[in-house]
Parts: structure tokens; sequence; C-alpha cells
């Protein structure tokens, strides 16, 4: 998948996280994940963080001659020269709820000589790794962590894999969810079961849209195994043909619900919140030396 859990060598989602470049304490209420936009939850007090003042000092030096080589400032002006030492520091780890994608960032303002505060954000991020979505083996955390990114990619999952996903959601949004046999399933893909009732799932992968004809079908599998109640997903949309005929079903007292696309997207959403790693299980403490790159530097006085 294009993500794992643990420490990646490239800055490229480093530059895409938007932080607040106007106070030296966190203010990231509003930073959300560059891989799939939604917010990201905050932790701090990190337990191990292997960087000090000679990482932050190394990166000033890059700028620093950056900026003396523009011409931009002498090199011996006293701003441009570090006193030596971390006068305030702070260190915090984000992660995406949906896609599980972390950032750990640590911020720190180093006092120049005279005159200066610089502060510099080092961000360290989970790599990117390719991901086959005909795996059958792929672990379902990781297939459900690919969806919420690049959900358009749902009809190259194998069909298997795609029944699988949707009952891992049924089972963390508070259902006992059992997938059937691949073949010979009698057109009933998942059994859930709940503390009242059993209820029969048929998913559906593909990528047209779900036709009268599919909701009969299901309605007799339905009536013929004994439920009482049954749920569609599909990964597209549902014909008018086939709503109305949902309808129907329910009115003689065998409803079937209908989840296209766009709402598995959203019960996706609240499982993946549901089972949200920490820093703990996010993969942060798997290597002891991240890779860290420099974010942003901003001087925070001037006289």
């Amino acid at each position: 998948m294009p993500y794992a859990c643990r420490p990646s060598s490239s800055d490229e989602l480093v530059s895409r996280l938007e932080l607040s470049q106007y106070t030296t304490h966190f203010d990231l209420e509003y930073v959300h994940c560059p891989l799939c936009g939604k917010s990201m939850r905050d932790y701090y007090d990190l337990e191990v963080w292997p960087y000090g003042f000679l990482d932050f000092e190394r990166q000033f030096r890059d700028i620093a001659a950056r900026m003396i080589d523009a011409g931009m400032i002498g090199a011996d002006n006293p701003k441009m020269r570090l006193r030596g030492d971390i006068c305030e520091q702070q260190r915090c780890i984000l992660i995406c709820p949906t896609c599980r994608w972390w950032a750990a960032i640590d911020r720190a303002v180093l006092p120049a000589v005279k005159f200066q505060f610089w502060q510099l954000n080092l961000v360290s991020t989970a790599s990117l790794i390719d991901f086959d979505p005909s795996d059958v083996s792929a672990p379902l955390e990781e297939v459900r962590s690919y969806l919420t990114r690049c959900y358009g990619a749902r009809h190259s999952l194998h069909p298997r894999v795609y029944e699988q996903t949707v009952a891992s959601v049924f089972r963390d949004i508070g259902y006992e969810a059992e997938a059937t046999a691949y073949s010979n399933d009698g057109g009933i893909d998942i059994v859930l079961r709940s503390a009242h009732e059993r209820i029969a799932v048929q998913v559906k992968r593909r990528q047209r849209s779900v036709e009268v004809e599919q909701i009969r079908s299901f309605l007799g599998a339905l009536q013929l195994a004994g439920f009482t109640r049954g749920i569609f997903v599909s990964a597209s949309k549902f014909q008018r043909g086939a709503i109305q005929a949902a309808e129907a079903a329910c009115r003689l007292l065998t409803p079937i619900e209908l989840v296209d696309a766009d709402r598995f997207l959203d019960m996706l959403g609240v499982a993946q919140g549901n089972s949200a790693p920490d820093p703990e299980s996010c993969g942060f403490y798997d290597i002891p030396n991240p890779p860290a790159f420099l974010h942003s530097i901003y001087h925070l006085s001037s006289l």
C-alpha cells in the first residue's frame, strides 16, 4: 500500500504539512493529513526523540549558508551565529485516524548571539511503499487505510478482499460480522449479528450501477435463507429501479438497506476513527533514530 508504519526517507509529504509560523507553541487544531485531507490527532510528551541542539544547528547552518551566498546577510552578522542552546522546545506527533499516516514534529527556538531568535521545525513521517490492490494476502488494516486515500481504486481490489473489508467495517461499528464462503454463498456474502437480529449482506465491487434484477435476486436469497433483513453494499451506485425494488421489499416485511459507494466511505471513516492508532502502535517507536527533515524556519524577533 502507499504507506507503512515506519519512518520515511522522503521529504515530499513534509513540505505538504501546514504548520503555523506565528507562534512558538503548537497550533495544530486545523492541521489536515496531506494524503486523505482528514483532521489529524495530536499527541504530546513523546517518550523518545533523538534530536537535540546539534541536529537543529546542522539544519540552520545549511539555511544560513544559502542566505549568505545569496548576499542576503553578512557572514559575520551576529544574527547568524547561534548562542549554542535551545531556549524552548516542544515535541508532538500527529496521527491521521483515517488513513493512519503520521508525522512527528520537533519545534525548537534557538537564540542567536545577538538580536535574533530562530524557530525551526523538524519533521519525521511514515513512509510510503507500493501496494497491489489485487493482493489477497494484504492485511485488512492496510487495505482500509489505502481505501481512505485512494477510494477510486476500490474496483481494483480482489472481490474477496473487498468483502472482507466490508465485514471488518461492520465489525468496527458494532456488529459481529462473518464473511461466508467465497463460492456457493447463495447470494449472501456476510452475516451480521447484533443483540436482536441476524442480517444478510451482499457486496458488489463492480463499477456498474446495481440493477433491479440484482435486488430481486438478493430478496429471494434472503427469503430462502430465512433472513428478515438485508443490506446491499455497492462500490458504485444504485439505479432507480433498484431503489424502488428495495422500497417494495420493505413493504413485503423484508427490508433491504442500500449502501452506495459514498455512504460506505463514510462508514469506513467512522470505523477507522473507532480503531485509530496511538503513538505506541503507529510505528513511530519502531526505529530508534527516524530520519527527520527541516519543514520550516522563521525568525521570531529582530532588532
